[in-house]
């Protein structure tokens, strides 16, 4: 249940503000990340503490050092966000590779085209964020999570390009 919201409170923020709250988006991505990362290493309660540690970290390196935190927020964000996805499509492979493969074109998106990058990278983690979330709370097949994941990804860069014209 905590899992649950955890997630869908940080998909939200990420899919709909993610490029303007850089250093929030920055943050809750590593710790998506760490908590991903370190769930099923150490329990619940210290994956939480790293996952904790981790998003404090990145939010300060993305106030200090923009640019480099962009780039490892994109490869965080690709590879906490691919096996994801893949679940959501039904793809049984490995988290390891999901991740890299994921990191690598989250990586490439944001030195591709920086400010767009952020907003794909972004959206597209909070998407499968909220996804992952609202999984567990109903139950549904993988072409409705798919359609449900698309449909978020849509809107999210749609709204956070509608935010990047204004200001």
């Amino acid at each position: 249940m905590l899992d649950g919201i955890i997630a869908l409170v940080a998909g939200g923020l990420l899919l709909f503000f993610g490029k303007r709250l850089f250093w929030l988006a920055a943050a809750l991505v590593a710790f998506l990340f760490g908590w991903q990362l370190f769930g099923d290493l150490l329990g619940p309660m210290w994956s939480l503490i790293v996952a904790v540690i981790l998003g404090i970290i990145f939010a300060w390196l993305a106030i200090k050092f923009i640019r480099i935190a962009a780039y490892i927020v994109g490869f965080l964000a690709g590879a906490a966000a691919l096996p994801l996805l893949a679940g959501t499509f039904g793809v049984d492979m490995s988290g390891l590779v999901l991740a890299i493969i994921g990191g690598a074109i989250g990586l490439i998106l944001v030195a591709v085209a920086f400010d767009w990058g952020l907003i794909l990278i972004t959206a597209w983690a909070g998407a499968s964020a909220v996804t992952f979330a609202l999984q567990n709370w109903v139950s549904w097949g993988d072409s409705f999570s798919t359609i449900v994941f698309l449909v978020l990804m849509i809107v999210g860069v749609l709204w956070q390009a509608s935010r990047k014209r204004k200001g």
